[in-house]
């Protein structure tokens, strides 16, 4: 790679984390979407070269402020090292980036299904059906006569999301397998910013569904293409934690599936715009209750989603005591309070009421899981906080029916 003066490198979006068995200031960078695969370890000096790959600093001008800060000079020869090694690694952006993209999109296109990722990360094992069972006889839910039109469960993996998987999942038990599961994920770190959908179908370890095209493309026919990004289902793992469960509850083959993936309507940036997310939601959201309408059928709708994400692994500067996750708390069943008594708008105004502090990732699935059944009644089965005191890491999330 040939470096000229005016060149400026753009890092990707990476998460960094220290490690603390290595030397004192040594930090890792990983690409949170998955997309470049290898985790890199920098020193102090390189993070500061980074925090300048920024799209607007040429290379002369991050030599000066590397200068400026250590009071020595960086030869152009290192800075070019330290580029080229990050370009290598897939997370620099520029023409270099798009071409590894463009050939991860083409295998996934050409590929017969999407197939899971890690199995393990996701506490999935070859004892999962057992498992499953197990949480569910352990739940205690009980729902009477009522039908389950939908629900909300977590995307957290299984042994963090037990509780509120084994709650929603258990009232399923005695359901009708239903024609369709639309499955309402988030969409983390693909490139979309409207729905995303994929026509692939999902292999998992219990097997294969397929996704129902036909309505698919009736809801396309209301909102334009849907699968433009579809390749940000490849890394995405909200849609495929509901598809195992599901194939456990009704059989791989003996139900279709129509994956979606939302844009959240609530994040900091996104309330700034005028209208945002939560407009083109509103859209969707009855273009979707018209599709279920027309198609007939059995639906069952699933929001896939997780709620609150504090702690210091989120930029908090509190600690998860029992001060702060009572806080949390009060924030999550405030938001769900609201979707029980008011629905779908008045849950959304309740997470984005002060700037979604608590970073409620899932409101984009919930609202139109809400949204698309406005005359179901809302039933809150559980709720649940997922802490990790070293990592200082807490993500909470609920279990709910919607019901007729």
């Amino acid at each position: 790679m040939t470096l000229g003066d005016n060149d400026r490198p753009k890092l990707r979006p990476v998460e960094a984390f220290p490690l603390p068995d290595t030397d004192p200031g040594m930090v890792a960078l990983r690409d949170p979407s998955g997309l470049a695969p290898t985790a890199l370890t920098v020193s102090e000096g390189v993070l500061f070269i980074l925090s300048f790959f920024d799209g607007a600093h040429t290379l002369e001008q991050i030599r000066a402020e590397y200068a400026r800060q250590f009071r020595q000079p960086l030869p152009r020869a290192q800075l070019e090292e330290v580029v080229n090694h990050f370009q290598e690694a897939h997370l620099l952006e520029g023409v270099a980036f798009e071409a590894y993209y463009r050939e991860l999109v083409d295998e996934y296109l050409a590929s017969p299904t999407r197939m899971m990722n890690s199995a393990d990360e996701l506490g999935i094992d070859r004892n999962i059906a057992r498992i499953f069972d197990a949480l569910m006889n352990d739940s205690g839910t009980e729902i009477g006569d009522a039908q389950v039109l939908g629900m909300i469960a977590p995307h957290l993996d299984y042994p963090r999301g037990a509780p509120c998987y084994a709650a929603a999942y258990a009232a399923l038990r005695d359901r009708p397998v239903p024609d369709r599961v639309v499955i309402l994920g988030t969409n983390h770190f693909g490139r979309g910013r409207g729905v995303v959908a994929t026509e692939k179908g999902f292999e998992t370890p219990l097997g294969t569904t397929t996704t129902d095209m036909e309505f698919v493309r009736q809801l396309e026919a209301c909102c334009g293409d849907l699968r433009q990004f579809e390749f940000d289902h490849r890394r995405e793992h909200s849609v495929e934690l509901q598809v195992v469960w599901c194939q456990h509850m009704f059989g791989a083959d003996r139900f279709s599936i129509v994956p979606l993936l939302c844009p959240d309507p609530c994040t900091p940036e996104d309330l700034q715009i005028n209208g945002g997310n939560a407009a083109y939601l509103r859209k969707f959201t009855a273009a979707l209750r018209e599709c279920i309408r027309l198609e007939g059928g059995d639906t069952l709708l699933i929001a896939s989603a997780d709620l609150s994400h504090v702690g210091g692994h989120f930029g908090d500067e509190r600690r998860l005591d029992t001060t702060f996750l009572p806080e949390v708390q009060q924030r999550d069943r405030r938001a769900l309070k609201a979707l029980e008594d008011e629905g779908a708008e008045a849950f959304m105004a309740a997470v984005a009421e002060e700037g979604n502090p608590t970073r409620i990732c899932g409101g984009g699935c919930i609202y139109t899981l809400a949204g698309a059944l406005p005359d179901a009644r809302v039933q809150l089965l559980k709720y649940h906080q997922a802490v990790h005191e070293e990592s200082q890491t807490g993500v909470t999330c609920a279990a709910a029916l919607l019901t007729k």
